[in-house]
């Protein structure tokens, strides 16, 4: 048995392997080269059983070489895939299940009976072109690139794809060579094996996997501190990542506001732990930072794309006026195009930022000291003391406004949001029932302002028109209006919410 360590990583654009080569030869990286064709065929029962087990069964031909292996239950974070391995020579193309180690399977799994089901599913066909590369530290990492594609009856995908594998050696190896070759070629982590986008083809799923996101990421009270932080890093790092795949396949702006919301999920967490973590650790807060920055006009397209759509609840009034919806749709014009966005999401800075939180995950996971930082506070205590704070610094806020005013209350989106994410990050730790009759009226107040600040930017669009519509000006005025009352209603509903967190 072996266990696999590779960092996977799907390629945009061309001459990829003219570029590697041009890399290694610019930077003095000794290597030897080989190229051959790999023929893959996968295997499971008709009912998956091996897939239900978190298994998977391959066959590859090479020349005259047939190998059979089966892969067990792993981890994948960030695209790093760590699985054990099961290799096994043999002489035809259909696998026998009996050359495997009788250790690998699991209670109520019948070994004769899964040979006996054993139907072919999909195959990937796909040129390999490796580098063997044995660093100054004497870390040996293989780097190997494949294009060809998986088929399954008549669906095919196409691979593009770049491995990094740990040969021996460190791990730190195989993160300084992906970010020497971000600054050449055009990735972004490949999330899931060519196995699994196989099974995806054979059994036709959707191009965007529908993740059962939890409402919060800290539920376990017996962690420390760090051991929170630390699994925080890992979560919102697989959902950052699987939103990106998800607005790649659909590049729609719903799918491009989750990708924007991880983000920030992540650095609220560099924020809420600051105390705990060293000024270079905080360094990727600041990363973090700029992403959203970039990504800052998508609020403000979600509400164009309601107001110029003809489906969208305010469209049928604005129809009154053809020069206001002309207006509108200048100011969407102005937001960055598909096009610009996949290259942001495949930019060298942002790979860098990706990898550098998945090596800060693994550098905690692995060290069990940092747990000493926390001089005995509990991880309780700490939730306590920042939901706490979060909903006071609100809470004040929402109190000393002196008037209902559009603009008060739209400059309160960002301290709710902050306070939002307070809770996503720790208010699973409390009573689920008085969390959230606590939280709702708090939600219901960021969506009313969310609305607000749709019917802010109608008002905007209207002044720069020379002669404005009487009708929908004081339509708006009215719907302005209408939703302070309410506004003011819900708000005073939220401050006098009795504490959830206190025990």
């Amino acid at each position: 048995m072996t266990t696999e360590i590779e960092l996977k990583y799907l390629v945009l654009g061309d001459n990829t392997v003219e570029k590697i080569t041009q890399v290694f030869g610019r930077e003095n990286i000794h290597f030897s080269y080989q190229e051959k064709q790999l023929a893959n065929c996968y295997f499971d029962t008709p009912e998956l059983n091996l897939r239900q087990h978190d298994m998977g069964l391959r066959v590859r031909r090479s020349n005259n070489h047939i190998e059979q292996t089966i892969k067990t239950a792993g981890q994948v974070v960030g695209g790093l895939h760590s699985r054990p391995e099961y290799n096994v020579n043999i002489e035809s193309d259909f696998p026998i299940l009996s050359l495997f180690p009788d250790e690998i399977w699991q209670s109520g799994q019948s070994v004769a009976n899964i040979q006996h089901e054993l139907v072919a599913l999909f195959n990937t066909d796909f040129k390999r072109c490796t580098w063997l590369i044995t660093d100054a530290n004497g870390n040996e990492v293989e780097l190997a690139y494949d294009q060809g594609e998986i088929a399954s009856a008549e669906k095919k995908e196409t691979i593009h794809e770049l491995e990094f594998e740990l040969v021996q050696g460190d791990t730190s190896a195989l993160f300084n060579l992906a970010s020497l070759l971000f600054k050449a070629l055009a990735l972004r982590p490949g999330i899931k094996s060519k196995a699994a986008r196989g099974y995806a083809l054979w059994r036709t799923e959707p191009a965007v996997e529908q993740v059962q996101q939890t409402s919060y990421i800290c539920e376990n009270r017996s962690n420390s501190i760090a051991q929170a932080f630390t699994y925080g890093l890992g979560h919102g790092l697989t959902l950052l990542q699987k939103s990106i795949e998800g607005y790649l396949a659909t590049q729609t702006l719903d799918e491009l506001v989750k990708v924007k919301a991880n983000l920030a999920v992540l650095r609220h967490g560099f924020w809420l732990f600051a105390d705990y973590l060293t000024e270079e650790e905080l360094l990727i807060r600041n990363e973090l930072s700029h992403f959203i920055h970039l990504l800052a006009w998508v609020d403000n397209a979600i509400h164009l794309r309601e107001l110029t759509n003809k489906t969208g609840n305010y469209r049928k009034k604005l129809d009154f006026s053809k020069q206001l919806i002309k207006q509108l749709k200048i100011e969407k014009r102005r937001f960055p195009n598909n096009e610009d966005i996949c290259q942001l999401l495949h930019n060298s800075r942002f790979n860098q930022l990706q990898l550098s939180i998945l090596q800060l995950y693994l550098l905690r996971s692995e060290n069990k000291a940092v747990d000493n930082y926390e001089g005995g506070e509990t991880l309780i205590k700490f939730a306590q003391d920042k939901i706490q704070f979060s909903l006071s610094e609100i809470s004040t806020q929402m109190k000393n406004m002196a008037s209902s005013h559009c603009q008060r209350y739209i400059a309160q989106s960002k301290p709710l949001y902050r306070s939002s994410l307070t809770g996503t990050w720790l208010a699973g730790l409390f009573d689920n029932e008085l969390r959230d009759k606590f939280r709702r009226p708090w939600l219901d107040l960021q969506q009313g302002i969310s609305e607000l600040q749709s019917l802010w930017i109608i008002q905007l669009q209207l002044e720069k028109l020379s002669d404005p519509p009487k009708k929908i000006v004081q339509w708006q005025q009215s719907k302005v209006e209408g939703l302070l009352v309410a506004l003011d209603n819900t708000k005073a509903i939220a401050i006098a919410m009795p504490p959830y967190w206190l025990e």
